[in-house]
């Protein structure tokens, strides 16, 4: 019995290490976007936010050189808007808050079959009771296991063993720099540009996040996604979470706007709903005396040679939308 209670201990004792030692790594990981904001001492005029579309398409670097301010891109792959909350929340707990935050929103933004929300990319923050609150309702499965040492980050391990051991040799070498400075990550597709359209097709396209997922075998559908196939499904939480990241903006005197990027027309022209989702959009952002910017009137909308899929655009068609957008955020400041 003594011995079981000594084992029981020592099993015990080491959980409890494993879980300092995962969360000490994993926030010296600076190639964390999150890691890296709360550190602290970062001090933006504008921020990029949202999934992957401003990720693989907004370069903070060329639109600074245009227009004279200093910006970053804090977009992250497949977030929804409870994720986008939590990860601005936790940005201005530890840095100066922004004069103007860009949001990517998308009728697709508001349907469960797209993006989702990372418990585990807060696992380390979870002492903050808002957080906590976040995550507890996003993921009620993975916070029922957390009260248990290491249960926040075993749960999800695939995804937390790397980013530790990587935050492990940022610490031993005393690394300070992200490796994507300006937060902007160019799209794979895109290195593909010597070939005559910029992008190549996939054999097949894992369609959705983790809702009926659906695969199409059949690659000349990649850029017809949406045709006569795509109806959107409006979620009440997401619009919650949508009117969180408002009210957060507000509470910090900042001006928060909604885009959406120049998306492949032919790809959402069939879209059955799209119109009505921009308007509800739009609707909520006035709510809070803002905007929802649509750049869906552009030239380089119309040519399938500029993006790399319906709503990320390639080299070929970034620069011009860049350009345009950087007017348009001139305009706002």
């Amino acid at each position: 019995m003594k011995k079981t209670i000594i084992s029981g201990l020592i099993i015990v004792s080491g959980l409890f290490l494993l879980d300092s030692v995962f969360s000490f790594l994993i926030q010296e990981n600076r190639n964390i976007k999150l890691s890296n904001a709360m550190k602290g001492q970062l001090e933006y005029d504008v921020l990029f936010h949202g999934p992957c579309e401003p990720l693989f398409t907004i370069d903070a670097s060329v639109i600074d050189s245009l227009i004279g301010i200093n910006s970053y891109n804090f977009a992250l792959r497949h977030t929804d808007f409870a994720d986008n909350y939590l990860h601005l929340y936790l940005y201005l707990k530890e840095n100066k808050a922004p004069k103007c935050i860009y949001l990517y929103v998308t009728p697709e933004s508001f349907d469960l079959h797209f993006n989702t929300f990372h418990s585990y990319r807060f696992a380390p923050y979870l002492d903050d009771s808002l957080v906590a609150s976040v995550v507890e309702e996003m993921d009620p499965a993975y916070a029922k296991t957390t009260w248990a040492p290491f249960m926040r980050f075993a749960y999800y391990n695939n995804y937390q063993t790397f980013n530790a051991i990587q935050g492990f040799t940022h610490y031993i070498n005393n690394k300070t720099d992200p490796y994507f400075k300006d937060g902007f990550i160019t799209h794979p597709n895109t290195i593909y540009h010597q070939r005559p359209d910029g992008y190549i097709e996939p054999k097949y396209l894992v369609y959705a996040a983790d809702y009926n997922v659906s695969q199409l075998t059949d690659s000349t559908l990649y850029y017809e996604l949406y045709k006569e196939r795509q109806k959107f499904n409006w979620d009440s939480c997401r619009e919650k979470y949508l009117r969180k990241i408002f009210k957060l903006c507000a509470s910090k005197e900042i001006k928060l706007f909604l885009y959406e990027s120049t998306p492949y027309i032919n790809s959402v022209a069939d879209q059955p709903n799209r119109e009505c989702f921009l308007k509800k959009t739009s609707d909520i952002a006035k709510e809070y005396n803002s905007k929802y910017i649509l750049m869906d009137n552009l030239e380089i909308g119309k040519d399938k040679q500029n993006f790399v899929c319906p709503l990320i655009l390639s080299i070929k068609g970034t620069p011009p939308f860049l350009k345009s957008f950087s007017d348009s955020i001139k305009a706002n400041l």
